[in-house]
């Protein structure tokens, strides 16, 4: 059937026309009836009698529901050529009713009475004496349970207040309630500023300014959040002697960190590897930087560069539903109204174990002036670091007849690190009314190091007694590499309100880069040796030799060069969309909030291995020697001696590529598993709600995460004889989700006390590589290597109640405790295949695993001892500690077992001590945690363990006018040393750092 003929039209068109002007013309035409003159005389009739009367006498067209109260009530009338509209005013206007035009009838309808007059009101809470803003703030009115909180700016707006003089309550801890009395206008907007009085600014020598103004501004924001979270200030930050986001989080309840050369990389969230939580900037994700898997290096990014980190612990619908362990939120700087912004920072210092100095220095300046504001800062700074480390390894060797487990391998490193680090940053924001605002926001974070590393290795062939040894092999060898890990990140976006309705969108590109352009090895043996070996120190084994010079550079020699190339590059484009709506349910208060996020993103690694064999006579170690040497190895235990310079060996292999023959197997095996490109997508969508039932919170909502991803990567084969075959692609293409509700409560006990409660969903995605089809299939060693497509990702139920009260005198005490159950739990497993292509080899894959459980629970006390008399009032503590318990089961070849999860933190903690007073700032602290789970073996005797460890800090500051204060920090002053250990016992690995500090001036006008 034909729709679209010439007919069908002019019918389509003329119903339009009648549909548009024929309610037009019969409104009309029922206003000309209300204006209509009328006569009706009755006495003691019911209205419904009247109404059908005046209906039969003029053919009004009267509708009306029969069961509307008031038609049965008698009135008497009496008018003569009066205008309807005036009848029907005095005849149903009494009576609780009223009427409506409806088409050419008029309708009978309750009578609904005018709304009051209403106006609006804004404001901005600051706090003397230094007039900064105070976001976070309670104002609400009085005798009322209308209240709002000031946003980052210390800003407010009620979008309907009733008429006439209105009575404020503004509250903030640290500084004294007040009362502000405000006239408010019909249809007009009144605006407001409160200031408030510090309660911590009286006692003598104490200010709320500088540090304390950030801890409070903290507090108040964790006090008032939806969720349970840690905030913790730039000002807090500078309290402790830190330089990026990674060392700053140690600090925080619930929080570990893992060490990279005994600098804090890895962030554990209540026992959880960085795996199963989330690493964000201004509430978006970042990109990762490793070389194929999601994780964020935050030592990227320096501490002096941003505003405040959040640790959020408990999941809302609005944020991504990858936080298992939690989210970090990396917040940077913003001005606030009226305000100029200038903070410079200038340090030198030292490294005691590489004997180097350290370089850092920052500077910030913007302001907000009318309708802009914009902030620029640059940060730099060059540290050196270092690390000796003794590693043992072990092997079975049958002495005297009888076998037992011996030393095999003793590895002494030595590490001279120097990092670069650059973080640049920007804002601009036009505000085009009160009520809206536009921004552009970038940041880049450049963590550039150079390693140079030397070596030495001893292999011991066999036993000739329980202290001898013979067929030793002792390598002597120089590492040189740089790598970056570079973070970009730019992002277009704002907010605008339309009347009580919150709008606000963003749009982020970023671009994490994980790159090692440069790695030299060169590795020089010296074979047959044998010696005595003392160990009656099992962490520093000494060999006792019978030649003159077991290390005569003379006698070392190779013939094979390596070099190595590794690039990964994560870019991804979010677009993320919030609608926040105020709604009133009775007398009771909420918010209704739905939005989504929309993220593509692009994934690529390619990794380049190459050794160089020379076809024709050997390197000497004489020929290649380095101008570094290392006659002090682990406090004076060893002599290191001078070490191969690899430039030197790469300088060679360039001038004379042809006197080399490159190693196929080992390049291709090293090479096509690992190297990998794939995109993944991601569409969210959430609604959630916020009501408030006197003290009671409850915020509770739902979200949806659909994760899509297409991954191509290589399956390497080998022959039985271990050499490389053939190398085929292979691709991939699959989607998961799932929906992950969560409600958080909180119960106001009073002002400054709470209770919270949670019970979230929540989600962790594999890692980029593991998703990859790769194989790497060894047919000599029948085993096979695997990326696992199959994957799922893991999510989990955390169930959280914490008390949290916060003290007048500026601080908190809380205790809570957690329980997470995660299903589907991802690690790395070794099995037997039965069956199918690979029957009876051993397969190395990344698999879902059992249900893991992880429980426990957190105390903090932090706080400023206001209250004590004198001198004493300038101290105050910060402490916390997180107890973790956690079950796992893995099988083995021989029986499953139930083990903890790895990187699992039994005992965590922080204590400092600090005094400040008379413009003095001044803390010691430590940071501890028990020994855990680093590795998990088929074996449980073979279990490697990490030592509990504790870092002793220092840090000091003092004001030397208003705006330039003097500091100095030290770190590990004890320099405590990091001990791996397997389960029996036996010494794995020990490394020490030294001591590393500086002092330096710093200059803010806030």
């Amino acid at each position: 059937m034909k729709l679209f003929t010439k007919k069908g039209i002019a019918m389509i068109v003329g119903a339009m026309f009648l549909f548009l002007f024929h309610p037009f013309a019969s409104q009309a035409g029922a206003i000309g009836l209300l204006n209509r003159e009328i006569s009706v005389s009755v006495a003691d009739q019911s209205l419904r009698a009247v109404l059908e009367k005046i209906d039969r006498d003029y053919q009004i067209g009267f509708i009306y529901n029969d069961q509307l109260p008031g038609l049965e009530r008698h009135i008497s009338l009496s008018v003569s050529a009066t205008p309807l509209s005036q009848v029907l005013d005095r005849i149903l206007l009494p009576n609780g009713l009223g009427y409506k035009l409806v088409s050419d009838q008029i309708a009978v309808v309750r009578h609904s009475p005018p709304l009051p007059a209403t106006g609006s009101l804004k404001g901005t809470v600051t706090g003397l004496p230094d007039h900064m803003p105070l976001p976070h703030a309670t104002v609400q009115f009085k005798g009322s349970d209308k209240y709002t909180l000031t946003n980052e700016l210390g800003k407010f707006y009620f979008p309907e207040v009733p008429t006439g003089t209105q009575t404020l309550l503004i509250s903030y801890m640290g500084y004294e309630p007040t009362e502000k009395n405000v006239s408010i206008s019909p249809e007009g907007t009144a605006e407001i500023k409160v200031q408030l009085h510090s309660t911590v600014s009286e006692l003598e020598g104490v200010t709320i300014t500088g540090i304390r103004r950030g801890e409070v501004k903290a507090l108040n924001s964790m006090k008032n959040a939806e969720n349970i979270k840690y905030v913790m200030s730039q000002e807090q930050i500078e309290r402790f002697p830190d330089l990026t986001v990674s060392e700053s989080l140690q600090r925080v309840p619930g929080v570990a960190v893992g060490y990279s050369y005994g600098i804090p990389r890895d962030i554990i969230i209540r026992g959880l590897s960085q795996d199963l939580s989330s690493m964000t900037l201004n509430g978006t994700r970042l990109p990762s930087t490793g070389a194929g898997g999601r994780d964020t290096d935050l030592n990227g990014i320096l501490a002096n560069s941003i505003e405040s980190i959040e640790v959020i612990k408990t999941l809302t619908p609005d944020r991504d539903a990858d936080g298992t362990g939690g989210a970090v939120n990396i917040i940077t700087k913003s001005p606030a109204k009226d305000e100029k912004l200038f903070d410079a920072k200038l340090a030198g210092g030292y490294n005691g174990l590489v004997n180097r100095a350290t370089y850092d220095a920052g500077l910030t300046f913007g302001e907000r002036k009318g309708r802009t504001s914009y902030i620029i800062g640059a940060s730099y700074a060059r540290n050196w670091r270092g690390e000796d480390r003794v590693e043992k390894d072990y092997d079975t060797y049958t002495v005297n007849g009888t076998e037992s487990t011996y030393l095999s391998n003793l590895d002494l490193d030595g590490y001279e690190i120097k990092r670069d680090n650059l973080a640049i940053n920007g804002e601009f924001k036009y505000y085009p009314n009160d009520r809206s605002e536009l921004y552009l926001r970038g940041s880049y974070n450049l963590y550039y190091e150079i390693q140079n590393r030397l070596e030495r290795i001893f292999n011991i062939g066999e036993y000739t007694s329980a202290d001898r040894v013979e067929d030793l092999r002792i390598t002597q060898s120089g590492n040189w590499r740089d790598y970056h890990k570079n973070l970009l990140q730019a992002s277009l976006g704002g907010k605008s309100y339309f009347g009580d309705m919150k709008l606000e969108y963003d749009l982020t590109l970023s671009q994490g880069k994980y790159d090692q352009p440069i790695y030299y090895s060169a590795a020089f043996e010296r074979n047959g040796l044998s010696a005595g070996l003392d160990l009656r120190d099992p962490v520093t084994p000494q060999f006792e030799f019978s030649e003159a010079d077991p290390y005569d550079t003379d006698e070392f020699t190779t013939g094979r060069y390596i070099n190595r190339h590794d690039k990964s590059i994560d870019r991804d484009g979010q677009l993320t969309l919030n609608i926040n709506k105020p709604y009133q349910l009775g007398r009771h208060k909420g918010n209704v909030k739905f939005g989504g996020r929309g993220k593509l993103k692009y994934n690529d690694r390619s990794r380049n291995y190459f050794l160089h064999d020379l076809d024709a006579g050997k390197f000497v170690l004489s020929d290649y020697l380095s101008g570094y040497s290392k006659e002090d190895h682990y406090g004076g235990a060893y002599n290191m001696g001078r070490f191969p310079e690899a430039e030197a060996m790469e300088e060679y292999y360039n001038g004379h590529p042809e006197l080399f023959s490159d190693n196929e197997t080992y390049t291709r095996q090293n090479t096509d598993p690992d190297s990998f490109e794939g995109t993944e997508y991601l569409a969210a969508a959430y609604a959630m709600t916020e009501l408030n039932i006197d003290d009671l919170q409850v915020i509770t909502g739902i979200r949806y995460e659909k994760t899509g991803f297409d991954y191509e990567g290589n399956r390497v084969n080998f022959d039985d004889q271990g050499n490389y075959v053939s190398t085929s692609p292979a691709s991939t293409d699959r989607t998961f989700d799932g929906w992950f509700p969560s409600i958080n409560l909180r119960y106001a006990i009073g002002s400054r006390t709470n209770i919270r409660g949670a019970v979230t969903r929540s989600l962790s995605r594999p890692s980029y590589y593991d998703l990859v089809p790769w194989e790497e299939v060894e047919t000599r060693r029948s085993r096979v290597k695997m990326g696992n497509p199959e994957l799922t990702q893991s999510t989990a139920v955390n169930f959280d109640i914490l008390f949290e009260h916060y003290f007048k005198s500026v601080g908190i005490l809380s205790g809570g405790v957690f329980l997470k159950n995660i299903n589907d739990y991802i690690y790395e497993s070794s099995y037997i295949q039965e069956g199918g292509t690979y029957d009876g080899y051993t397969i190395n894959q990344t698999v879902n695993g059992a249900n893991a459980v992880a429980r426990g629970f957190e105390l903090a006390w932090q706080q400023q001892l206001t209250f004590l008399p004198g001198i004493w009032n300038g101290l105050g503590i910060y402490a916390n500690y997180t107890y973790v318990n956690s079950e796992f089961e893995i099988p083995g070849a021989q029986s499953t077992r139930t083990v903890k999860l790895p990187e699992m933190r039994p005992h965590v903690g922080n204590v400092s001590v600090s005094y400040e007073k008379f413009g003095f700032s001044g803390r010691i602290s430590m940071y501890f945690y028990g020994t855990f789970n680093s590795e998990l073996a088929e074996n449980p005797d073979n279990d490697l363990q990490e030592k509990g460890r504790n870092q002793l800090d220092f840090s000091a500051s003092q004001q030397l006018t208003e705006r330039l204060s003097l500091f100095v920090g030290v770190n590990n002053l004890t320099n405590e040393p990091i001990s791996d250990i397997y389960r029996d016992g036996r010494p794995q690995n020990d490394a020490v750092y030294g001591r590393w500090g500086q002092v330096g001036l710093r200059f803010k006008t806030y």
